[in-house]
């Protein structure tokens, strides 16, 4: 379950890929967003101090509107993506994005 990257031009983000087997989690530190796709299988994100259940279905896209953590978990194989903003100037200066990730065990 190691992060695959790949560029979504569409969007001019940073992305990467990640396979999951069933029941592994994937845990995003701050989802503000970020934009994760069920490229394959389905997922369930719960969002801390959220009290939504949020399922996604090969296709379907979450875009994360509140700095909080999400984690992400397989329900059958499954492969998300998952798509950082673009950089943005801050003061003159880049700033990298805010995609922070932790990976799981199952």
């Amino acid at each position: 379950m190691f992060p695959t990257p790949y560029t979504d031009t569409s969007r001019g983000s940073a992305a990467f890929s990640v396979n999951l087997q069933p029941r592994a989690m994937f845990s995003v530190p701050d989802a503000a967003d970020v934009r994760i796709t069920c490229a394959e299988g389905a997922v369930w994100i719960t969002l801390d101090h959220d009290v939504r259940d949020i399922l996604l279905d090969l296709g379907e896209v979450f875009v994360g509107r509140e700095h909080s953590r999400a984690i992400i978990y397989a329900l059958k194989p499954s492969t998300i993506r998952v798509a950082a903003p673009a950089r943005a100037q801050s003061k003159g200066r880049d700033a990298a994005p805010a995609l922070v990730l932790e990976m799981q065990p199952a």
